[in-house]
């Protein structure tokens, strides 16, 4: 099949939703689908509605002979309304990869109601729509109704064999401070302040933190969470890694005692899955699609302010043996999880069908 993909930038960019698109790539291009990548430049997110009027951008998404045509949903603000005159003028039906809405994320007021305008435009002037977990179908279509869907989880496993359990209790009852990873872009949704809030709760000399993910994803909310660094009394117990290769990061999970990344929203969650493999408790807060990943009190703990992120650093630091039993359940979870190889199988034959028996739907107009 010849498929095309909307999305922001390139698909080198560092972050879930986008391995997940990366590697549906790889899938479909090594079982011989031809894959075009169409991208829009990533603006601030009022200014994105511009791009529906960008003739020439149509005009290549039309004239390109496509089979089936995949938008990230990530780009919904800058599809919501083109994609009404799409449906006119093309015959590839148009399917949504949905990671999670932005309007399920803690916004203003005004920003999640701009946010639930865009996206039900967006979403019903699709033909079919990729869900990454239950949890993400529940919330779209009761934002916007059903259309033909596949739920595919993305897999989690991206550093091969997973750590064994005894490796998980020799780590966990060691001598030393308690190793606190985080992982993710400095965006506030990831809510990085919030974690160094919690850790100052605690005495410092339990706990290192450190933190990987783009430092320039957000400058605003870089200067926040410097500020909050700032309040540290022994800055060596932070250290800030930006972005690191597979190989350093599985190096890094290794020689960590828990993941921490209390998200305010997660449609899934890769990264808690990529480190229960390593055997890491998880530290989350209980919004979105990690429920489907993390088991409170067994494979992690759930957070939702700065003193539960204190609580919970504090029991794992003391208790080496409780710590060591959740990292022994976060590896027998891990085991469950589905590899890259059936999650884009899963994809594919799902595209296959809506390619061969579907055929474009015009939706409502906007």
């Amino acid at each position: 099949m010849r498929i095309g993909l909307v999305i922001y930038g390139d698909l080198d960019r560092v972050s879930g939703g986008y391995l997940y698109d990366r590697k549906l790539v790889e899938h479909l291009e090594g079982r011989g689908d031809e894959v075009i990548i169409f991208a829009q430049p990533e603006r601030p997110y009022p200014l994105r509605v511009v791009d529906n009027a960008d003739r020439s951008f149509w005009d290549r998404l039309r004239s390109a002979d496509l089979d089936i045509l995949l938008q990230d949903e990530l780009n919904h603000a800058s599809l919501a309304l083109g994609n009404y005159w799409l449906r006119r003028h093309l015959d590839a039906p148009i399917v949504a990869i949905i990671h999670h809405l932005r309007a399920d994320e803690r916004r203003s007021t005004l920003s999640t109601a701009t946010s639930r305008v865009l996206e039900r435009l967006y979403l019903r002037a699709t033909d079919a729509r990729i869900y990454n977990s239950r949890f993400t179908k529940r919330s779209v279509e009761a934002l916007a109704g059903p259309r033909p869907h596949v739920v595919a989880p993305p897999s989690g496993r991206r550093f091969g064999t997973p750590v064994s359990p005894d490796r998980v209790t020799e780590r966990a009852v060691a001598d030393g401070h308690l190793r606190v990873l985080f992982v993710g872009n400095l965006i506030p949704r990831k809510r990085l302040h919030m974690l160094i809030e919690g850790l100052l709760q605690v005495q410092p000399a339990r706990w290192t933190l450190d933190v990987v993910g783009d430092m320039s994803a957000n400058d605003a909310y870089a200067a926040t969470v410097r500020h909050s660094l700032r309040k540290i009394e022994d800055p060596a117990r932070v250290t800030l890694h930006g972005q690191l290769p597979d190989g350093d990061l599985k190096r890094l999970l290794d020689a960590s005692h828990v993941l921490a990344v209390p998200s305010t929203h997660e449609g899934y969650g890769i990264v808690y899955v990529e480190a229960m493999g390593r055997g890491l408790p998880v530290l989350a807060s209980p919004n979105g699609g990690v429920r489907s990943v993390v088991d409170d009190g067994d494979t992690g703990s759930f957070v939702e302010t700065p003193a539960d992120i204190a609580t919970v650093i504090r029991t794992w630091a003391g208790d080496r043996e409780h710590l060591a039993e959740m990292g022994r359940a976060a590896v027998a979870r891990y085991q469950s999880a589905p590899t890259w190889t059936e999650t884009c199988r899963r994809i594919a034959s799902f595209l296959g069908r809506i390619a061969t028996h579907s055929s474009p739907q015009h939706s409502d107009a906007p």
